[in-house]
This record gives C-alpha cells, structure tokens and sequence, in this order.
C-alpha cells in the first residue's frame, strides 16, 4: 500500500488470481450468509478503505490516485475525485464529511464536492506524519487514524516510529495511543466507544486499549495472533458489530474474533486478498470487502455499528 506504486502494483498483480467465488464462509455460527458472497466491483489496481454513507460505497483505487462511489444497483462504480494523493482509509465526520488517510501527502484531510480537499492533520509535535493508513471517528467528533510507513515512498519519515493517534480537531490536541506496534493498520470502536481495537499488519495481531473521553488510552492487550503463513492476506481492516464482535481482515479472508476471550469465531474465505470491510446496506448488515483488484458483498446475521463512521 501507499506511495511506492510500483511496488503496489507488483503485490496485486502478485496476488490477483483466481476470480470464483467458490470459496464460501465456514458455517462458523451462521454470522455470514453462506451463498451470499457476491462480486460488487471489479477492475481496479488495489483497492482499499471501503466506507457507507447511507446509501453508496467509497473506496479507494490507491494506485489509481482515484476515489470512487459505488451505488448497489446502478452499475459500475463512478469517479467520485481524482487525484487523491493516493487516499487510504475513509471515513466520515460527524456532518457527513468525507474524512481520508492519504499516503501521498501524508495527511489526514477532508473533502467535499464544494470545497474540495483541506487537510486537517499533516504534523505530530512538529514533526511530518509518515502515511496515514486508516480513520475512525468518535460520536464526540474525536478522530483516530493509524500512522505506518507504508506509503512514504521517497520521503524521509520523520517521526522514527509508526503511531496510533488521536486528534481532537476543535483544539488540534493530538494524542499519541501507541507507538509500539510495528504496521499499526485498521481501527475501530467497541459499541461504547471505550476500548479502541487496532491491527498490526506485521505481526498478524489484533490489540485493544482502554480509550478515556481525552483520548488518552491504558491497558493495552492482545486480543488475537491469527498468523497463518500458509495463507495469503494480513491483518489490515478492522470493524465491530453491534455484539461488541471484531470483524477483521485476516489470513484467508475475513475472521470474526470475541474480543473478550480471542476465540475466532466464524472465517470468510474471499477469492482475492482482502484489504478492508465496511459495513453497510439499508440495515447496515450487509459486508463490502475491498480485495485488491475487486469489491465484494457478503450478506451477514450481524448489524454494523452506525455507519462506517465507527
């Protein structure tokens, strides 16, 4: 991922074959609707950071410096803006506003149809941010977004570390979570907004943390090591379910964790590598899956979490 485009394409291509979906979901207990995992979108070079508006799909062609919009039952997905500075994970803010992780600039930045882009964050204690990866947003407006190296391409990284962040837009405190992980990577927020779960692509393991109103965070904990060389795909996306049960990206496909004991509790098996989910559809049950070429839908017996805002 990010700015070495080169190398991105070369993983794609790397990992892009096979196009059936004949891999179906373990019976697990019954979380994914066996049969129902169809082919969204397709004809992308890697795509990623997939986020429900309430209506359409946003991703990203990362490769292809290229945002798109996906509206289920009109055909192929349409330019939503171009360049993107190579956009990442999205998300919303608390109006509505599409918020993005770029690898390019290195910024976490807002963009409408009105004004365009605007960045909201590109520096952390004066110091260049390396490529932010993925953002999540708080229901106080609090936004929190992943920091790896990934995309810094030609540039120095200046901060030494890759960091887990959060930042409070109104005042512009940002707050360092962790800088201890290795490719911090996907993000989400339990259903009360107090524990923050986030993936490391590296280690292939998924941690919590207790998140205060401030954004300060305690009690960091493993909550899952799903390594499995044997099969291709990382740790990348993470989402939670109104359950309180972590949905993440995984070797494989898709797995579906207890947070509170680490059992895995269903698997998705998906035709390409997967890179990132989002919840959406009318009841917010449906499963957008971005996996490198393509988009896919799966039908679950869970409900998202409000929208891909959290």
């Amino acid at each position: 991922m990010g700015r070495a485009l080169t190398m991105i394409a070369g993983i794609a291509a790397a990992m892009a074959a096979g196009t059936a979906l004949a891999d179906e979901a373990a019976p697990g207990d019954g979380l994914f609707v066996e049969g129902s995992l169809e082919l969204a979108a397709t004809g992308y070079t890697f795509t990623e950071g997939p986020a429900w508006d309430g209506s359409r799909l946003i991703f990203s062609d990362i490769p292809g410096d290229t945002v798109y919009v996906y509206t289920p039952g009109e055909g192929a997905a349409q330019v939503l803006y171009t360049p993107s500075d190579n956009a990442n994970g999205h998300t919303f803010d608390l109006q509505g506003r599409l918020l993005n992780a770029e690898h390019g600039s290195g910024e976490i930045t807002r963009w409408t149809a009105e004004s365009g882009r605007q960045t909201i964050s590109a520096r952390y204690e004066g110091k260049r941010l390396n490529s932010p990866n993925d953002v999540v947003v708080r229901s106080d407006g609090m936004i929190l977004f992943t920091d790896p190296p990934y995309g810094l391409g030609q540039r120095t990284g200046e901060l030494g570390f890759s960091g887990v962040f959060a930042l409070d837009e109104g005042t512009g405190r940002m707050v360092l979570i962790d800088d201890t992980l290795s490719r911090p990577n996907g993000l989400a927020l339990s259903p009360d907004e107090t524990v923050l779960y986030v993936g490391d692509t590296a280690t292939q393991t998924l941690w919590a943390y207790d998140l205060a109103a401030d954004g300060t965070a305690s009690g960091k904990r493993l909550v899952a090591d799903v390594t499995d060389d044997s099969k291709a795909g990382r740790v990348d996306g993470v989402r939670v379910d109104t359950e309180g049960r972590v949905w993440f990206t995984c070797p494989g496909g898709l797995c579906v964790v207890d947070p509170e004991s680490g059992t895995v509790l269903a698997r998705l098996a998906t035709p390409k590598r997967a890179t990132n989910l989002a919840w959406g559809g009318a009841d917010l049950s449906d499963l957008y899956i971005t996996a490198l070429t393509d988009v896919y839908r799966v039908q679950t017996r869970a409900k998202g979490i409000g929208s891909s805002s959290r």
